[in-house]
């Protein structure tokens, strides 16, 4: 990454020049794609868009793991944040491994945040030797501690300025190394800092996934589904807003074929079907335990409004293959609208101008869409 702000030697222009050449055609692709799903509507409507109160939602937008794909999508989408930013402020949080173009403003408090503009705000967990030490595509005990910092510091902003968040993606692995050997991931790390039941919903153009236990070994799955407040489940689908509930739900089974009524397993007959009778009794329309393999044909897909998953993988393998790169992870139970992109930090490409910024555009569109 380059520094926007001081004269460039003649390599780096050379540099610079050879690999925004390759982005060209993606930021074309990319614009076309922001076209096609009218994030930015047209003149009409953004003129009323900028009538909105002085009060305007802050969007605060986490840096992720700096050793992943995170920064790289956040800058690619430059010309598309500084269009929202004529409406609502953006606070990007982040390692300050990258120098950020001279449109961004750099604050300490989210006092200093007026109704709009790009801003930014570096957390103070590593030292310059230590930021020095970070390199694309290598990820370590430190990138985990920047990517927590980071998502910390944008909790105890939005606790104090409120705001909707988007959280890009940071690596477990390195932030359980990093000395949190308790952390499961955003989703969990933020109901505890809201002390809240929250829930994962997987949101695409054609399906909306919800996996009931999340970063959990299979074999916990059914010891954590009988932990599962359902109250709080319940009144997160109610209230949600972005559940089609006129269409019924899908509640897969654990087992194959949903147990075959006890012949494959009990936990169908001893922990889900007690689930779907209390989800009923509170005014869900809710179907199953169902067969996970027999409902995600094209005709099912266009029944269920919802699917409740028993365990990660068997919401998420079916939902990824299906919304590729449009799907998102919206966090429901929060007061607040919190949104990811539905995919990892890529380490594996990170640096070398493959990143494709898709879903994190897609999460802008969910929060300009739902605030």
């Amino acid at each position: 990454m380059y520094d926007f702000e001081r004269p460039q030697t003649f390599r780096e222009r050379s540099n610079r020049s050879r690999v925004f050449q390759g982005f060209s055609q993606r930021r074309k692709n990319l614009r076309e794609t922001i076209r096609s799903e009218r994030i930015i509507r047209s003149k009409k409507n953004f003129r009323n868009q900028s009538r909105l109160p002085e009060t305007a939602k802050r969007i605060l937008i986490t840096e992720g793991d700096p050793c992943g794909i995170g920064p790289e999508i956040f800058v690619r989408s430059l010309f598309l944040l500084k269009k929202i930013s004529k409406i609502r402020p953006i606070v990007y949080f982040h390692s300050g491994r990258f120098s950020l173009p001279k449109e961004f403003v750099s604050v300490f408090s989210h006092s200093e945040i007026p109704e709009k503009g790009l801003f930014a705000i570096v957390h103070d967990s590593l030292s310059q030797k230590e930021i020095s030490s970070l390199k694309s595509g290598r990820p370590s005990a430190l990138s985990g501690k920047s990517a927590l910092a980071a998502l910390s510091l944008s909790i105890e902003f939005q606790k104090k300025g409120g705001g909707d968040l988007i959280t890009l993606p940071l690596g477990k692995e390195w932030v359980i190394t990093s000395g949190n050997p308790e952390f499961r991931g955003h989703t969990e790390f933020l109901a505890e800092a809201y002390r809240t039941k929250t829930f994962m919903l997987m949101s695409g153009n054609d399906l909306q996934i919800l996996p009931l236990t999340t970063h959990v070994p299979l074999v916990k799955v059914p010891e954590f589904l009988k932990k599962i407040d359902l109250k709080s489940l319940a009144d997160s689908i109610l209230s949600c807003g972005k559940i089609n509930l006129e269409k019924p739900i899908a509640f897969l089974g654990l087992n194959p074929h949903a147990g075959e009524g006890g012949k494959i397993g009990r936990e169908e007959e001893e922990i889900l079907i007690p689930m779907v009778r209390f989800l009923k009794r509170k005014g869900l329309k809710v179907e199953g335990p169902l067969s996970a393999d027999s409902v995600f044909g094209e005709s099912a897909r266009k029944k269920f409004g919802l699917y409740l998953a028993c365990y990660h993988d068997q919401g998420l393998i079916p939902f990824k293959m299906w919304e590729g790169k449009k799907g998102v992870n919206l966090t429901l139970g929060l007061p607040f609208i919190r949104v990811s992109p539905d995919h990892g930090t890529a380490f594996d490409i990170a640096g070398k101008g493959l990143a494709d910024s898709t879903s994190f555009v897609e999460c802008l569109n969910r929060v300009l869409q739902y605030s």
